[in-house]
């Protein structure tokens, strides 16, 4: 490292800051500040209680401080610096003892310097001591960046949970106020106070976080649906979609939470969304149902018909075999009157034996209805089954 004709280090020579020499002796505080001044602003004080109060008004980088002074000593000084401030506190003594070094570190103190000090190791401690301490407060800027970061991190992780717990609650939703009622926890699960409207053809299902709203907030409810799709006013946020409509009444401050008022401006339009498709799933369960309701009438229907059917049919075959039968009888009675003979009887008869037969044939043909008929109505019973075990 090269050093130049002060005998500083090249480097330190670029550093500045405010430095506050603070001696009793008016000699000392002007030899300090002579030495300090070829590279930094100086302040002088001559008692702790200038000290402190310099401090208070315009805090330096460095503070140079005497140990042996009337009234605050420069121990005591230290200490009450320390209350408020972490800037470098350099001890200058012109009797070093190893108690008197125990107590500046005690006190507070970063480094203690002997009188008469010399110029280079001043100059040098006085630099080395403003930059250690800057390294550190830019270590603490990331430390505390970091920190923010990663509670965003945190924050969005949260949020993405939300938003998962809420389609897994939604998705199964039969009813607008199911889907409703779940998108109002997901919000306040994200830790605001909301209103929800949803719009559906049955006319609009309202909800907030104190029940059922009011005539004047399912007025307010309405009108806010008509604000565009992000409305925001201070603290109140409105998100419209065609069906959905939020209304938050607790959004963080822009100025001081920017990050986080993004972030949640963000998740309500997500869910925002997200619900406007679930609504159309709750249309189509809904458009379902009713369809499924009129198919299990429409089968109850067909199931009746086809049995009055059955019956008829059986009724028919019953009646048209005791119609025969009777159509048998009153031929035979006929015989006596027509005056035929065996022969003619014999051949009507057989004629007419014969002609039934087929009729019977045909007939017993035509039973076969009865399974076919017993066929339908099974198969109607399972489809109507099936409807129900669909419909819920």
């Amino acid at each position: 490292m090269a050093y130049n004709a002060h005998g500083a280090a090249e480097e330190d020579v670029q550093l500045t800051g405010r430095i506050l020499v603070v001696d009793d002796d008016a000699v000392t505080r002007g030899l300090h500040r002579a030495v300090l001044a070829q590279q930094f602003d100086v302040l002088t004080a001559e008692s702790g209680e200038e000290a402190l109060e310099l401090c208070a008004a315009q805090l330096p980088d460095l503070v140079v401080l005497d140990v042996h002074m009337p009234g605050l000593n420069g121990f005591e000084t230290c200490r009450r610096l320390r209350q408020f401030t972490s800037i470098p506190i350099l001890f200058v003594t012109a009797t070093q003892s190893f108690e008197e070094n125990l107590e500046a570190f005690d006190a507070g103190g970063n480094d203690l310097i002997l009188k008469p000090i010399k110029r280079s190791l001043f100059l040098r401690k006085v630099a080395v001591a403003i930059r250690h301490h800057r390294a550190l407060l830019s270590l603490a800027e990331e430390k505390k960046a970091l920190e923010k970061m990663a509670m965003g991190f945190l924050s969005s992780a949260s949020q993405t949970g939300v938003l998962l717990n809420f389609m897994r609650g939604s998705v199964i939703c039969e009813d607008y106020q199911g889907v409703a009622e779940q998108l109002l926890k997901a919000t306040q699960d994200l830790g605001l106070q909301c209103s929800v409207l949803i719009h559906h053809p049955e006319g609009a299902t309202a909800v907030t976080d104190r029940g059922e709203p009011s005539p004047l907030e399912r007025s307010i409810l309405e009108h806010a649906s008509e604000m565009g799709r992000i409305f925001q006013f201070k603290q109140r946020l409105v998100v419209n979609y065609d069906r959905v409509s939020v209304i938050v009444a607790n959004m963080p401050d822009e100025t001081e939470e920017p990050e986080r008022a993004g972030i949640l401006r963000d998740s309500l339009a997500i869910l925002a969304e997200t619900t406007e498709a679930l609504v159309e799933n709750v249309d189509a369960r809904q458009e379902g149902r009713k369809r499924a309701e009129l198919l299990q009438i429409a089968l109850s229907e067909a199931e009746s018909a086809l049995g009055s059917l059955a019956e008829k049919n059986r009724t028919m075959l019953m009646d048209t075999r005791l119609l025969l039968q009777e159509l048998v009888d009153s031929i035979e009675k006929s015989y006596a009157w027509l005056n035929t003979t065996q022969t003619q009887e014999a051949a009507i008869s057989a004629t007419m034996d014969s002609a039934i037969q087929r009729i019977l044939v045909c007939l017993a043909r035509g039973g076969d209805f009865d399974t076919h008929f017993a066929q339908v109505l099974h198969a109607l019973n399972a489809g109507r089954s099936q409807n129900t075990v669909e419909l819920f």
